[in-house]
């Protein structure tokens, strides 16, 4: 009966879902990005994925509380959503550490017509965004102050599994906030990525 399946489908969802953000879980992620590798292996494409923390998460929840944390966290999710596409997805994979499967299952447009909007292009959306974000439980210290330390991986240049693929993006991640945070490092596949997105990549 139709609301056994839709509780089914409910809890199914419960079971992937960050419930604080709505994002989704580790769990989630870690399904989801193995499937996408499996599907670009077959057809010859490519898979993006961001990592990134809250530079200072810490000291944002030391000197306002919990609950400015859960609100820096929850307006985070909301810039990642309305900063990808449909088919990308937004996961909470940690306390504050939050990965973008970049993900275009259509693959490259047809020759001639309007490039799809580039991986960089939405990365670096998504930072702005967060850049840009009010908070109003940090008062004074609101606007602009929250920044991103990310790391840019692509299949299968910089990583050849899910593993690998997240381990170099984390790598990338850790370079950034070395080098003095608020950066979205990119490896060599990333990069090519960036550089040919619209083109067949794979020619």
């Amino acid at each position: 009966n139709g609301d056994a399946l839709d509780l089914e489908q409910a809890l199914r969802r419960a079971a992937f879902t960050d419930p604080l953000t709505g994002a989704w879980n580790r769990r989630y992620f870690d399904g989801f990005l193995e499937a996408a590798i499996d599907r670009a292996r077959e057809n010859r494409r490519t898979i993006t994925v961001l990592v990134f923390d809250i530079d200072e998460f810490k000291r944002y929840n030391d000197d306002y509380g919990h609950p400015a944390g859960d609100e820096i966290l929850i307006e985070v999710v909301r810039a990642l959503k309305s900063s990808v596409r449909p088919s990308d997805r937004v996961c909470r994979i940690g306390g504050d550490e939050f990965a973008v499967v970049f993900d275009d299952p259509e693959g490259p447009r047809e020759r001639g017509s309007r490039p799809p909007e580039s991986v960089y292009v939405l990365a670096k959306r998504v930072q702005r965004q967060i850049g840009e974000k009010k908070f109003p439980k940090l008062g004074a210290d609101a606007p602009g102050s929250l920044t991103i330390s990310g790391g840019l991986a692509a299949f299968p240049w910089d990583g050849h599994d899910a593993e690998t693929l997240l381990d170099r993006a984390d790598q990338l991640a850790l370079a950034s906030k070395k080098q003095g945070k608020n950066a979205i490092m990119l490896g060599p596949g990333a990069e090519r990525v960036c550089k040919h997105d619209g083109d067949d990549l794979l020619d």
